[in-house]
């Protein structure tokens, strides 16, 4: 029985992440493989449990962060505008339950 539990709890953040428009529009984008690698490392961790989603605008900051730290810098409009979201929080995301900031270019426009 417990199995049965434990079963049904991983099968709905997965149910859920497969509706998620922004999670379905990264897995079918073209991206270099590490971002990819490195983005669905944290869409694994930051599934919100009660309803088995990421939230969109920390995912869009995390990949734009991660493209600027890989040196990524070309694909940073593409990942702007491949879901619509904000980028982050007034400039701050979350990754695993932790607060991190996301620098902006002197092109603030790029981000918004």
């Amino acid at each position: 029985m417990s199995d049965t539990i434990n079963k049904l709890h991983n099968e709905i953040p997965m149910q859920g992440l497969n509706r998620q428009s922004c999670v379905r529009l990264i897995r079918k984008a073209e991206l270099p493989v590490i971002l990819r690698a490195e983005t669905e490392q944290f869409i694994s961790r930051n599934i919100i449990p009660d309803c088995g989603r990421v939230a969109p605008n920390c995912l869009k900051a995390f990949m734009i962060r991660t493209a600027q730290r890989m040196g990524l810098n070309n694909l940073i409009p593409s990942i702007k505008s491949l879901f619509k979201s904000k980028v982050g929080y007034n400039g701050y995301y979350l990754d695993g339950g932790k607060l991190f900031h996301i620098e902006f270019s002197d092109n603030m426009s790029q981000f918004t």
